[in-house]
C-alpha cells in the first residue's frame, strides 16, 4: 500500500464505514465479478470486513446444510473458498489492516471454514473427488483421522523450520564475511566489485582489506562464475558450504521423517511417490527413469565440453602445460563459463534498462500470448492515492489479443481478460519487516493477478539496469499472471493443476525471452539506444551447465523423499552422504569434501516437497514447441508465426483443465481411477534439452 499511514488510516476507515452503512461488501463483489474494473485496494484492505463476508459465507453455508442438497452445499463452499483464499492473499501481499489484528482473524475464519468442508465430507453431502473450486488440501485434511491432521500441522512446521536453516546459509548469516583485495577479485568488473567497496574509499580505514564479500549464495555465484583466481573461488567455496552444518540436516531428517509417515497413511509407500503422482512421470520410479534418460542422452554433448574444460584447467595461470588432475568442483561454474562467454553477461545490463525494456519485454510477452498490455492508472503519488496502490506497483490492463503494429492506434478489440499488478521494488514496512511476503506471481481474485519482482531499487537519479536473469525471472512471473488470467476455472482449481501444467507457460515465455531474436525487442543501451552485438547476445544463452544442475537438483530433492532412503535410520551424517551421491550421480566432476547438497537449490528443493523435476519436464516440452518444423516457408521460429498465440492459447492457457488434487494425493479413499495427466506424452528424446541450451 502507498506509503502514506495516517491518510491511509483515514481513507481505509472511510471506505469500511461506507461499505457496512450501505450494505455492501466489496470482498464479495470482487469475486463475483470476473475482469470488471481494476481493483481499489482500499475496499479491500480491512480484515474486520472481510471476516464479515466470511460469517455470511459460513450462513450460507448452514442453510444448504439444512436444504441437504448436495449440489447447493459444494456451490456454497465453493463460492467461501474463493473468499477465504482471497483473504488470505491480500494478507500475503501486505494489504490486510490492521496488522496487528489480522493473523487472528485469519485463524478465526480458517477455523470456521475448515470445519464447514469436514461437515461437508464426513456428511456425505460433499464428494471430495467430485468438488470444484475448493482446494484439495482442504478436502484431503477433512478426509483423514486426526492423527493424520496433526502430522500435517507437525510437517508445516518443520518446513519452515527447514527453511530458516536454510535462509541462514543461503543469506550469509552463518559465514559472515571475506576480507578481499584487487588481485583476489581478478575478473570481475569494476561494477561488480563496487558492491563490495566502502562508499567512503580508502577512508574507510577500519576495513581489513579493500573489498567485504558476503559469503552468501548470490556473492558464491558470481566468484565461482567471474573471478580468476582459482585460490579466490576455492576460499569462498569451503567458506560458503560451512555455513550448513548439522543443524541442517537434522532439521530435514525430522521434515522427512514426518512426511514419509504422511505418504503411508495416504496409501503411497513415500513421499516422492506421493509428489510424482498428480504430474505426467506418474511416480517415483518413472520419474528416475526420466532423470537417468536425460543424464544419459546428454553424453554426446556433455563430453566434448568437459574435455575442454579439463585441458584448459590443466594449465595454470601463466600459460604453462601442467597436468592438475581432474576438474575441480569449485572450478567447473568458472569454465564453463569461460566456454560458453557467460562471464560478458554482466555487460548485458547495459542494454536492460527497466524503463526501455519493459515495454518491449511485454510486447514479446503479448504477441507469444495473444494479449496487450495497456498501463492503466499512472504510477504517481496523488493518482494512487485514492486507490491505495504503491507507486512501485504499475498496474497493467491486459486486453484480449495480440498487440497491433507500431503506429496502429486502438484496441485489439476481443475484450478485456483482467489486470496485472506489476509490484517491482523490494520495499520494507514501517515496522522493518517485508511489505509484501508474496514472491513471484499469484491471483488475487478472477481477473486480477499480482507479480512481486523483488528487484533493488536503484540509487536517487540513477536508472535500473537489469541483469539477464533479472528480466528472465520477470517475463516467467508474467507467463503465470497471464496463465492465470486465462484460466476458465477458479483460483482455487487453478492452485490444484498439476506443477508440470502451471509451469509450461512461465517457462516457455522465459525461454522464448532469451532467443536472440527476442532480445533484439526489447534490448537497447541505456544511454546509446544502440542494440546489443551478437556476441554479447550469445553469452546470454543458458550453458549446458544449466540444465545439468537442474537435473542434480532435481535428483536430490526427489532422492531424498525417495522409499530407497529411510530417514527413520538415517543420522544426519547419512543424509548428507546420501545428498552427495545424489549429486553425484549425475555429474563428471568429482564432489569436494567441503560440499553440500543442501547448500544449493536442492535444499530448497527439499524443503518444497521434491517435485522439481516438474521443471525439467517443461522445458522439455518447451524444447519440443520451439524445435518444431515450421511448416512456412520463410524460416521464422515457430513463436513468430502469427498463428502460434490462436494455437498456444487453444491448447494450453484457455484450456479448463480438470485438476486431480485430491483423487492423486489420497487414492486409498479415492472412489475411481485419477484421471489421467491432461497433457501429451513427454518426447522419449531428451537431448533436445541440452539444445536448448545450444540456442
Amino acid at each position: 500500500m502507498i506509503r502514506a499511514p495516517i491518510i491511509n488510516t483515514a481513507l481505509n476507515a472511510a471506505s469500511t464505514l461506507r461499505q457496512v452503512l450501505s450494505g455492501k461488501n466489496a470482498f464479495e463483489e470482487v469475486i463475483s465479478t470476473r475482469r470488471a474494473q481494476e481493483l481499489c485496494l482500499r475496499d479491500v484492505s480491512s480484515a474486520p470486513l472481510w471476516l464479515l463476508a466470511c460469517r455470511r459465507a459460513r450462513g450460507r453455508a448452514e442453510k444448504a446444510f439444512a436444504t441437504g442438497s448436495p449440489t447447493e452445499v459444494a456451490n456454497s463452499l465453493a463460492r467461501w473458498s474463493e473468499l477465504h483464499r482471497f483473504g488470505e492473499v491480500m494478507s500475503h501481499v501486505g494489504a490486510l489492516r490492521p496488522t496487528f489484528a489480522q493473523r487472528h482473524l485469519i485463524k478465526l475464519a480458517e477455523s470456521w471454514y475448515e470445519a464447514a468442508v469436514a461437515r461437508g465430507v464426513r456428511s456425505g453431502l460433499l464428494k471430495p473427488a467430485e468438488a470444484q473450486g475448493i482446494p484439495a488440501v482442504s478436502l484431503l485434511r477433512a478426509s483423514v483421522e486426526d492423527s493424520t491432521a496433526q502430522l500435517f500441522a507437525l510437517a508445516a512446521k518443520q518446513q519452515q523450520q527447514l527453511q530458516n536453516c536454510l535462509q541462514k546459509g543461503l543469506g550469509g548469516q552463518a559465514q559472515g564475511y571475506l576480507h578481499m583485495n584487487d588481485e583476489d577479485l581478478r575478473g570481475l568488473t569494476e561494477m561488480m566489485k563496487s558492491e563490495y567497496a566502502s562508499h567512503l574509499g580508502s577512508a574507510a580505514v577500519w576495513r581489513r582489506a579493500k573489498y567485504k564479500v558476503s559469503i552468501s549464495w548470490p556473492d558464491m555465484h558470481k566468484i565461482s562464475d567471474y573471478c580468476q583466481n582459482a585460490s579466490t573461488r576455492q576460499r569462498m567455496f569451503e567458506a560458503y558450504y560451512a555455513g550448513f552444518d548439522s543443524s541442517v540436516d537434522e532439521a530435514a531428517l525430522e521434515l522427512l521423517r514426518t512426511r514419509r509417515q504422511l505418504a503411508q497413511k495416504l496409501g503411497f509407500r513415500s513421499w516422492a511417490d506421493l509428489e510424482m503422482a498428480p504430474l505426467a512421470l506418474g511416480d517415483e520410479a518413472g520419474a528416475r527413469r526420466f532423470l537417468d534418460l536425460c543424464w544419459k542422452d546428454a553424453q554426446a554433448a556433455l563430453a566434448p565440453v568437459h574435455k575442454r574444460i579439463e585441458e584448459w584447467s590443466s594449465r595454470d595461470a601463466s600459460g604453462s602445460s601442467e597436468r592438475r588432475g581432474k576438474v575441480s568442483q569449485a572450478d567447473e561454474a568458472f569454465w564453463h563459463s569461460h566456454l560458453s562467454r557467460q562471464s560478458d553477461i554482466w555487460k548485458f545490463a547495459e542494454y536492460l534498462s527497466l524503463e526501455k525494456s519493459l515495454p518491449g519485454l511485454l510486447d514479446v510477452v503479448g504477441k507469444v500470448y495473444g494479449v496487450t498490455f495497456r498501463e492503466a492508472t499512472a504510477p504517481g503519488y496523488f493518482s494512487r492515492l485514492p486507490s491505495g496502490w504503491h507507486t512501485s506497483v504499475k498496474i497493467f490492463e491486459v486486453l484480449d489479443g495480440a498487440p497491433r503494429p507500431a503506429g496502429v492506434k486502438g484496441d485489439p478489440g476481443k475484450g478485456r481478460l483482467g489486470y496485472v499488478y506489476l509490484d517491482l521494488y523490494a520495499r520494507m514496512s514501517m515496522l522493518g519487516r517485508q511489505a509484501v511476503e508474496l514472491a513471484g506471481a499469484g491471483i488475487l481474485c478472477p481477473g486480477h493477478a499480482y507479480v512481486s519482482c523483488k528487484l533493488f531499487r536503484p540509487s536517487l537519479g540513477r536508472s535500473k539496469l537489469l541483469n539477464v536473469e533479472e528480466a528472465v525471472a520477470l517475463a516467467h512471473e508474467l507467463g503465470h499472471a497471464i496463465h492465470m488470467l486465462c484460466h476458465m476455472g477458479s483460483p482455487c482449481d487453478f492452485s490444484d493443476l498439476p506443477l508440470d501444467l502451471v509451469e509450461l507457460p512461465s517457462t516457455l515465455i522465459e525461454t522464448i525471452i532469451l532467443q536472440p531474436k527476442s532480445l533484439a525487442k526489447y534490448a537497447t543501451h541505456h544511454t546509446s539506444n544502440r542494440p546489443p552485438p551478437e556476441s554479447l547476445i550469445r553469452s546470454c544463452q543458458r550453458n549446458q551447465r544449466f540444465f545439468i544442475n537442474a537435473l542434480q537438483n532435481a535428483s536430490i530433492g526427489m532422492g531424498l523423499h525417495a522409499e530407497a532412503f529411510d530417514p527413520f535410520k538415517a543420522t544426519p551424517a547419512d543424509l548428507r552422504r546420501e545428498a552427495v551421491s545424489l549429486w553425484q550421480r549425475y555429474s563428471l566432476v568429482p564432489a569436494d569434501p567441503a560440499f553440500h547438497p543442501l547448500g544449493t537449490d536442492a535444499g530448497v528443493h527439499v524443503a518444497a516437497g521434491g517435485n522439481q523435476v516438474a521443471y525439467l519436464v517443461c522445458y522439455l516440452r518447451v524444447a519440443g514447441i520451439l524445435q518444431a518444423k515450421a511448416a512456412r516457408k520463410d524460416g521464422d521460429a515457430v513463436w513468430l508465426q502469427r498463428d502460434f498465440p490462436k494455437r498456444i492459447r487453444g491448447q494450453l492457457l484457455d484450456q479448463k483443465f480438470a485438476p486431480k488434487g485430491w483423487a492423486s494425493r489420497f487414492p486409498a479413499k479415492a472412489e475411481s481411477q485419477p484421471r489421467p495427466h491432461p497433457l501429451p506424452p513427454l518426447p522419449k528424446d531428451t537431448s533436445a534439452l541440452l539444445q536448448l541450451a545450444a540456442g
